[in-house]
């Protein structure tokens, strides 16, 4: 049994990294040696007339006499936030003491502090107070301790005046190691564990405070959230997103996937809407193909099924399958003479885990026999070992050197017990497969197909006329643009069946011994996948992944165009809402992202600096995507003074005398527009959110509004200049051209990438 290290206190922590950082060789320290490692040095003793650990109080010092370096007695002097030089009794000499200049507007918390009427009590509901929390803007111990800002490389140790902390180290001090010491100085360091669990309460507040206030200076590093994206959009009030179904987090695909498999559940209950059959009949009774409703009406097909899945999860969004990024893989599996060769993205294809392959290899016969010999349970664990993923059922079955069966039921062609067994294992697997998928090439004499390139839906974005890109209307109907592509492509995912008598010669002669006879419409034998026909589209999960990238492509055709459909006000059964309600995705509360990444950011503390750390994004999503943006979510607006937001990437070290110009990272500058508060008490709060389903007021002008930037020519630089990750970094100057610590207030900055 292994014994169990002993718990460190949190000064056994910060004389380790002082240890650590200094290294071998420790100066004099003007006397003072490894301080650090007497407390009682460490807590009284000065250095260039700084306290090393700044006194409890701000403006006394507890000890009226301190020696300094050159063996005088002075009183440390409390520092002032100030832009000018301070004169000081520096070592042996007068010193001017720089100071680093902070925006000396006033922070402006109430609206009491522009009036002379008496002060009322704030009475009304609100949402919050605008401009963070008074706690967090008031400096703490730690920064006026001249060990935090030595390991900071702030005035006056600097190198400039005086020496930086610590002298001749051999480490620079990572803001996560300054963080430990500050939180220790913060605590009012407590020397022991027992000291600490005394105080348990106050370290945690210390901690968390002092995370935040890093944070919001840049020192330590926003990390890429581990939520799910739309629970990060939620949080901040954004729509849904629909991403590229290679993007979604394993977290997201997993929850997409138990919802379908909940949906399958239900099948058998043909009016209940919670069963996926139900939707999947939906289209088979109504859809709408070859005029200028085909794009609305599966618009809000899509809105329906894709709110029926949000009441199994709100952070659901349907995934769209980006059919370009496939086409080069799939250039041999359209023209040839065989069947069943197309590639599909992973999600959709079928593999066995654990717990498929245990319930697989008990399995019995109706007759009490092993359902599986040894051999086949023997390729099933090393397929399940190896986690390989197949674009079909038949691939599947042929790794695992089993063969395809069906049976004679009645004079219908059904699967074996042991074909239906594996492919109802490998449908609770992964619902997003589908075993009457063949994807590839159709045409057995030829050969010839097509499949979508990049440059193929190019020319199909620039089709000026909604009518030649979406159909004709009811007087002159006829097929659009992208319903052309979707129609090809429909025929590629589902494919032809390798073993129907048609489409090979050899199940002629299986069909005749079998007394059975062809059925192209067979459920379980069909000559074609069941993508190919419009009654049964549908039922492939499949489906949907292909009719978002349907809408999406026609989204993206009405942010460079402006035609409609002629007939707005036309009622789209099943539903009542018209064409007119299709015509905006923002409305119906979602929008299209090939990936996004989101940065959680305190409203609780003015920003002066945002400094990211990577982005993790694929290279797929690097490579293909057609615009990059940052948004700052809910940038705070009332009662706050006006800043500029530089915004830069893969700057690490940016500040306000970065330069702009020819600067490759560089993005964007803005302005905030805010401003002083004159109504009563609370006037200036944060709103209270809308959850009245008749209140139709507009946005309150208080509502914390988001800055969208167009990122895409500075991502494209960096990529190009050899960086392999991107970060963002913003800066904060007021409008004196000096930092503004109480200016600019946000809860989220994300980086997006749309295809």
């Amino acid at each position: 049994m292994t014994s169990k290290k002993p718990e460190k206190s949190l000064y056994e922590q910060v004389t380790t990294i002082l240890n650590t950082l200094q290294g071998k060789t420790i100066p004099s320290y003007q006397g003072l040696h490894a301080f650090w490692l007497n407390p009682d040095t460490f807590l009284k003793a000065s250095l260039y007339g700084q306290r090393l650990i700044a006194p409890k109080d701000a403006t006394t010092t507890p000890n009226d006499e301190i020696k300094s370096c050159c063996g005088s007695q002075e009183k440390s002097v409390p520092q002032v936030k100030s832009s000018s030089p301070v004169k000081t009794e520096g070592c042996c000499g007068t010193q001017e003491k720089s100071v680093a200049p902070l925006d000396t507007k006033q922070s402006i918390t109430t609206s009491s502090q522009l009036t002379t009427k008496n002060t009322v009590t704030d009475c009304w509901p609100s949402g919050g107070s605008g401009g963070g929390n008074p706690d967090y803007t008031s400096e703490k111990r730690s920064d006026r301790s001249g060990i935090i800002i030595g390991l900071r490389g702030l005035s006056p140790f600097d190198g400039n005046i005086f020496p930086k902390l610590l002298w001749d180290a051999e480490y620079v001090a990572t803001a996560e190691q300054i963080q430990v010491i500050a939180n220790w100085i913060d605590a009012d360091c407590p020397l022991t564990l027992e000291e600490e669990k005394i105080n348990k309460s106050r370290l945690l507040t210390v901690a968390s405070t002092n995370s935040v206030l890093s944070l919001a200076r840049g020192e330590m590093l926003h990390q890429t959230s581990t939520n799910t994206t739309n629970s990060d959009r939620s949080d901040v009030k954004g729509l849904t997103i629909r991403k590229e179904i290679s993007s979604l987090s394993t977290e997201e695909l997993a929850t997409f996937r138990e919802a379908i498999n909940c949906m399958n559940q239900y099948n058998d209950y043909w009016q209940d809407d919670r069963s996926f059959d139900y939707w999947a009949r939906i289209h088979t009774n109504s859809c709408q193909h070859g005029w200028e409703q085909f794009l609305p009406w599966h618009r809000l097909y899509l809105y329906f099924f894709e709110q029926k899945l949000q009441d199994y999860n709100k952070d659901i969004a349907l995934p769209y399958w980006s059919w370009t990024d496939y086409s080069d893989e799939n250039k041999t599996s359209f023209n040839n003479l065989q069947f069943d060769l197309g590639v599909l993205p992973d999600a959709y294809g079928c593999y066995l885990n654990a717990k498929g392959f245990a319930k697989l290899k008990d399995m019995k016969s109706v007759n009490g026999s092993p359902l599986l010999s040894t051999k086949e349970i023997t390729a099933l664990a090393n397929i399940t070992k190896k986690g390989t993923i197949y674009n079909s059922g038949l691939r599947f079955l042929k790794a695992a050197s089993i063969s395809y069966e069906i049976a004679n039921q009645n004079g219908i062609a059904v699967w074996t017990e042991k074909i239906n067994a594996i492919y109802t294992v490998l449908k609770e697997v992964n619902p997003l497969w589908f075993p009457n998928r063949w994807p590839g090439a159709m045409n057995h004499t030829t050969g010839i197909s097509q499949y979508p390139t990049k440059d193929d839906i190019k020319l199909i974005l620039d089709v000026n006329s909604f009518e030649e890109f979406g159909g004709g209307s009811v007087y002159d109907h006829h097929y659009g643009a992208l319903e052309k592509v979707h129609n090809g492509m429909h025929n590629f995912s589902g494919g032809s069946n390798p073993n129907y008598p048609d489409n090979n010669p050899e199940w002629v002669k299986i069909y005749q011994e079998l007394n059975l006879t062809t059925n192209p419409q067979n459920i379980d034998n069909p000559v074609s996948g069941w993508m190919t026909d419009n009654r049964t589209t549908a039922f492939d999960p499949l489906f949907w992944g292909h009719h978002s990238n349907v809408d999406r492509i026609w989204t993206k055709w009405q942010e460079l165009h402006s035609g409609t459909p002629e007939e707005m006000d036309a009622v789209m059964a099943p539903w009542t809402l018209t064409v007119k309600d299709a015509m905006s995705v923002k409305k119906l509360g979602y929008t299209y992202m090939r990936d996004s990444v989101f940065y959680k950011v305190s409203n609780q503390v003015g920003l002066t600096k945002f400094n990211a750390a990577p982005a993790t994004v694929s290279q797929t999503t690097l490579d293909a995507h057609r615009k990059a943006e940052i948004v700052l979510h809910r940038i705070q607006v009332g009662n706050l003074q006006n800043a500029t937001i530089k915004v830069f990437l893969n700057t690490p070290n940016a500040s306000i005398d970065t330069p702009t110009a020819n600067n490759d990272n560089f993005v964007e500058q803005f302005s905030t527009f805010s401003g002083s508060c004159y109504g009563g008490p609370g006037h200036c709060n944060l709103p209270l959110d809308n959850t009245r389903t008749f209140d139709r007021r507009p946005l309150n002008h208080h509502e914390p509004r988001n800055y969208k930037i167009d990122a895409t020519a500075a991502v494209q630089r960096v990529l190009k200049n050899g960086d392999k990750n991107i970060t963002i970094q913003l800066v904060i100057v007021g409008i004196n051209g000096k930092p503004a610590e109480n200016a600019v207030y946000i809860e989220g900055v994300s980086l997006n990438f749309m295809d």
